[in-house]
């Protein structure tokens, strides 16, 4: 990683600029393939969101690397920005949801829908997409530029918490409904799972590791792969649902969801402590 020095006005200014490419590259690339789509019919609509979600990721990666490479003259690597995941990253991005999921499992009722074989890896392809671009475009963005810009102005502590709860707030409008106790979860939740990725960014000094956990968890829990829900808000069709016997905020998550539920909050703690006990015990890692 490079090891240059950034004032905290050049920090801040830096991190503006690649949150707009970022808003840009998703803003294009709706345009340039709804004006496409509205063109050309897809055969399948499940089509459709697995050629945005790839366009959006190629165009972002795309604007990043251009003000990178030509803008600050730095490489992508000299913000933990690589492909690298040990094989402890790759365990986590598959035990994390895998708890969840089971919890639910155990407490709600269970409904798989029949659809056809092909309609079904259609299904799974775009939740791929869907997870693979929110995962890596996130996790460049808040734990690749904004965490090493701060970190190189004020400190590590302040890098891991600055980002952790901006990413927590920024998923505030998305809640389907609002209240104080709803809006005070979803607040916490976000920002533990905000630390969660960046302990696990600087755990493998890249953000291989939160971009993969970040992109299996939204591949599973956001997609129409899974749907966590009470039996009064379910929606769509996906392959399985599962319908929460109790309208407490604690298992709903409030008006986002349960990934802002304490089985979630439990997930985000069990793997914060792993991370942290891997530290300890191998700390030249």
């Amino acid at each position: 990683m490079d090891t240059r020095h950034f004032s905290k006005a050049n920090a801040l200014k830096y991190i503006f600029i690649y949150f707009l490419l970022f808003l840009a590259g998703d803003l294009l690339s709706s345009l340039l393939f709804d004006l496409l789509f509205s063109a050309v019919e897809l055969p399948v609509r499940q089509l459709y969101p697995i050629l945005r979600m790839s366009g959006c990721l190629l165009l972002t990666y795309l604007l990043f690397w251009l003000y990178t490479a030509k803008g600050l003259r730095m490489r992508m690597e000299d913000f933990g920005i690589t492909c690298s995941v040990p094989k402890w990253g790759i365990l986590l991005a598959v035990l994390l949801p895998l708890f969840v999921v089971s919890v639910y499992l155990l407490i709600g009722d269970t409904a798989v829908n029949a659809v056809p074989f092909g309609e079904a890896l259609l299904i799974a392809a775009a939740s791929l997409a869907i997870g693979a671009k929110s995962g890596i475009l996130e996790e460049m963005l808040f734990r690749g530029y904004m965490m090493r810009l701060l970190e190189s102005g004020w400190n590590r502590r302040f890098a891991i918490l600055v980002p952790s709860v901006v990413f927590g707030l920024l998923h505030i409008p998305s809640m389907d409904t609002f209240s104080i106790a709803g809006v005070l979860l979803l607040t916490l939740s976000g920002t533990l799972v905000g630390i969660m990725f960046s302990i696990a960014a600087y755990r493998g000094n890249s953000i291989g590791n939160s971009a993969l956990l970040h992109g299996v968890w939204n591949a599973v829990m956001i997609t129409d792969l899974l749907h966590i829900t009470t039996a009064q808000d379910a929606y769509g069709s996906p392959l399985v649902s599962i319908t929460i016997p109790s309208d407490s905020i604690f298992l709903t998550g409030g008006g986002f969801g349960a990934e802002a539920s304490v089985v979630s909050i439990a997930g985000y703690l069990l793997v914060c402590g792993f991370i942290l006990f891997m530290s300890r015990k191998n700390p030249a890692e």
